[in-house]
């Protein structure tokens, strides 16, 4: 096949066609496009990186011009993507139409908040697309920018996107799913120049309409979420506990029952329900059981992690020891852990099932103690760690807790294979999320007048690294010496060296490594969800 002509401007467009076929040749491509993917399946979602090379390899077989690789990269991309949106409902979707598309000489639209408010004129296709779109069940937003689209999948409003654009739009928005795990399909404009574009009709209406009422869909994100958040309601963690207890117990499980981000537990019973398919208003009790207990496990760790750096805030009120005393919070600490370990003793997952969470989760365990202990034992010491050591401390003390929430979800799925991608995966995850923890005290606390610091920090510890040697001796002999000036110190070397920028291209290294460890997964819906967890734990840069 010779390559196609691009489509001629009409009479009085201005700006150059791209290099997008005739809309009757797509129809040619996409058979071809199936045909590799049958041989060279591929799951979602897929980096930019990864699609690139996936056009690149299917030009090689394919008798298209390597002009439209781009335009390949998008039919590749909706080629893998299609499945799962067709089978999300599509009063769950999101229409997105550029505002190029309007007749820029007679529209009479206005605009809000979310964008372009279509007057369904009749003067171009806004009109008829919005309106067919909107019966269907979508939600139509004429924007430019998928900005405005954030929102409503935030909070759970939509959980995928149909979009129109151009190709470097596309590209933009690219980037925005991939890094959101949002599943979305694209039509390429036919031309572009920003005024007066053109879009294949019958191809986006095709889209719009592509459903599949013989599909499960995957687990949506939400449900999970707020079926996480109802076990830890204080009269369900109540059921737990035996009908007399005490004040201290009763403390416990306020601390439990009051919201941190609960993620771990989240992460449990999403990956169980991506591995099985089973739907959160069928979750089984084993589920709720370990769930809770990887909280358990988590919480008592912060109890004991608050009274060792004497910190006096958690979640936005006093810690459980400002409370309470050390000797009650030492006391609710042990009295979780007891908890955790007997929700899985008492799971009802099959003996063997136990054993292997217990073994996970008690060498979890300790990886923690000794990430927290090397802490701990610098902070006695007064000793400067390097950052190599924090990251290890990391990978130690910040890891393991989401390590466990996944890692149970798929044992008790039956599904322990996988434990090697979610160590790799979990370890990246929990290095970020540090980092990014590190980076917010340091915007936070690092660069006021009065920053002081006894806690190891890897901004702090980049800047020691990095610092001029005369400045690097200096806060060496602080140390040795504690002085007071120590602080002071490590705050110059860390504005000299800048590295709080340092460590925010660190934090988007390891958010790198944890993409790249979910490559391997075929388990689709778990990809999916493993990339939107990602998304909200440790979001990525803001596009341009």
């Amino acid at each position: 096949m010779t390559a196609p002509a691009l489509n001629e401007n009409p009479a009085g467009a201005s700006s150059p066609p791209l290099a997008v076929p005739p809309a009757d040749v797509w129809d040619a491509i996409r058979p071809c496009i199936l045909r590799y993917l049958e041989c060279k399946p591929l799951t979602p979602p897929l980096t930019l990186e990864q699609l690139r090379n996936t056009a690149d390899n299917f030009l090689q077989s394919a008798p298209f011009d390597s002009q439209y690789r781009d335009f390949l990269m998008v039919q590749l991309h909706n080629a893998i993507w299609q499945p799962v949106v067709e089978s999300i409902p599509m009063e769950r979707r999101i229409l997105m139409l550029p505002p190029c598309l309007r007749s820029s000489k007679e529209c009479p639209a206005t605009a809000d908040a979310y964008g372009l408010v279509c007057a369904r004129c009749g003067r171009c296709c806004l009109g008829d697309l919005s309106t067919e779109a909107e019966s269907l069940g979508y939600a139509v937003l004429i924007v430019e920018s998928t900005r405005v689209i954030e929102p409503f999948l935030a909070r759970g409003e939509a959980d995928a996107i149909i979009g129109v654009g151009c190709m470097p739009a596309l590209e933009r928005s690219f980037h925005f799913l991939v890094n959101s795990g949002t599943p979305g399909l694209a039509i390429p404009l036919l031309r572009d120049g920003c005024r007066d574009t053109h879009v294949s009709m019958a191809h986006l209406q095709s889209l719009i309409r592509s459903h599949r009422t013989d599909s499960a869909g995957f687990p949506d994100y939400h449900a999970i979420r707020r079926k996480v958040d109802a076990w830890f309601q204080p009269n369900a963690l109540r059921q737990l506990l035996p009908e007399s207890s005490s004040g201290t117990e009763d403390a416990t499980l306020e601390w439990l029952a009051f919201s941190g981000k609960r993620w771990r537990p989240f992460l449990t019973a999403a990956t169980y329900s991506a591995i099985t398919g089973c739907q959160p208003d069928a979750f089984p009790v084993s589920l709720r059981n370990i769930s809770i207990a990887v909280e358990c496990l988590h919480k008592a760790s912060l109890i004991f992690d608050d009274i060792q750096d004497n910190d006096n805030v958690r979640y936005g009120r006093e810690t459980f020891h400002r409370q309470h005393g050390i000797p009650l919070a030492t006391t609710a600490g042990l009295h979780l852990l007891g908890l955790g370990y007997r929700l899985i003793a008492t799971s009802g997952a099959a003996p063997e099932t136990v054993a292997a969470m217990t073994d996970i989760t008690s060498h979890a365990h300790l990886e923690l103690c000794r990430g927290q202990g090397a802490e701990l034992w610098a902070v006695h010491h007064q000793r400067l760690l390097t950052p190599e050591e924090i990251l290890r401390i990391f990978r130690l003390k910040t890891s393991p807790a989401f390590t466990v929430g996944l890692s149970m979800g798929a044992i008790l799925a039956g599904n322990p294979g996988l434990s090697g991608l979610l160590q790799a995966f979990g370890d990246a995850l929990g290095t970020a999320y540090q980092i990014q923890d590190d980076l917010q005290d340091w915007r936070t606390q690092g660069q006021t007048e009065d920053f002081q610091t006894l806690c190891p920090s890897y901004v702090t510890a980049l800047a020691s690294a990095h610092a001029p040697a005369p400045l690097r001796d200096r806060i060496a002999k602080a140390f040795d010496s504690n002085s007071p000036g120590k602080a002071a110190l490590l705050r110059e070397a860390a504005i000299a060296t800048n590295s709080e920028s340092l460590a925010r291209t660190h934090l988007s290294e390891f958010r790198l490594m944890a993409l790249q460890a979910l490559q391997p997964l075929e388990n689709r819906n778990l990809k999916i969800l493993l990339h939107r967890f990602l998304a909200q734990a440790v979001p990525p840069p803001a596009q341009p």
